[in-house]
């Protein structure tokens, strides 16, 4: 197995919904990951809304549950004044990874994206949060090497790279998760835990899928991965909890980390 990964270990609240905006149903989502003993929860961007102005009212319902912000996903756009609020709200929670997804153009608008990419980055970069491209599926950067290409035709400073396991296997047909972090662990500094399978696509949980975990392990290993793994669960047809607590299980087999209790 080697040497055990210094990690935190958190949980997305894709599987519930997109938008938990919804007090009721963000704590419901709060309360689960506690349940499950996640380190932290990552959050888009419409479900942070209604707390931008009240981060230490925010602060306190993570605190009370012994769970931190491990990131907030920007849809991209052009209202980089909203940017601004986001990015000034998590340095207060406090949180750093800005995971920048959305479809936001085809090979068309490249040149027309990556600087838009860049500014909402340079952005984040003023109140120390860290934004990084999420490739996806319908994002403008789908393989590996349009993913590639983009890191390398953007500004470091301002634009990280991450890796997504479930969309790199289904994706990536020029390569693979584990060969995308080895040949780019410098510039990745944050990883979602997914799998992918030709029944369920990508609403499979982790473990049931066709992705290469110990290949993928062996790469974070070899680099001595230090930093946040998100478990991004998306829906099945079962409920959002269940679902997200078998996902998060496998996920610390797989790393080789301990459960943890609830809290």
């Amino acid at each position: 197995m080697g040497s055990q990964l210094d990690v935190r270990l958190g949980l997305c609240h894709l599987a519930w919904a997109v938008d938990l905006s919804d007090r009721t149903r963000f704590i419901q989502f709060l309360d689960a990951a506690a349940e499950m003993g996640v380190d932290g929860v990552l959050c888009f961007e419409v479900t942070v809304a209604p707390w931008l102005d009240r981060s230490s009212d925010f602060r306190a319902l993570l605190s009370e549950r012994g769970l931190a912000l491990a990131g907030v996903i920007l849809r991209t756009g052009l209202d980089f004044l909203a940017t601004e609020r986001l990015s000034r709200w998590m340095a207060e929670v406090p949180s750093d990874i800005l995971s920048m997804t959305g479809r936001c153009g085809t090979a068309a608008e490249w040149g027309i994206v990556l600087p838009v990419l860049e500014r909402h980055g340079q952005i984040a970069a003023q109140h120390g949060v860290r934004a990084y491209y999420h490739h996806n599926t319908n994002n403008i950067a789908r393989t590996m090497a349009q993913t590639e290409r983009l890191l390398a035709a953007t500004d470091p400073r301002f634009v990280g790279g991450m890796l997504d396991v479930g969309h790199a296997t289904k994706d990536f047909a020029d390569g693979s998760a584990a060969a995308f972090y080895r040949r780019n662990h410098a510039r990745i500094g944050y990883i979602e835990f997914k799998d992918y399978s030709l029944a369920t696509d990508l609403n499979t949980e982790v473990g049931r899928g066709i992705c290469d975990w110990p290949d993928v392990v062996a790469a974070l290993r070899e680099r001595d991965y230090r930093g946040w793994i998100v478990v991004e669960q998306n829906g099945t047809d079962r409920p959002p909890g269940d679902a997200s607590a078998e996902s998060v299980a496998a996920t610390r087999q797989i790393l080789g980390i301990a459960s943890r209790p609830a809290r």
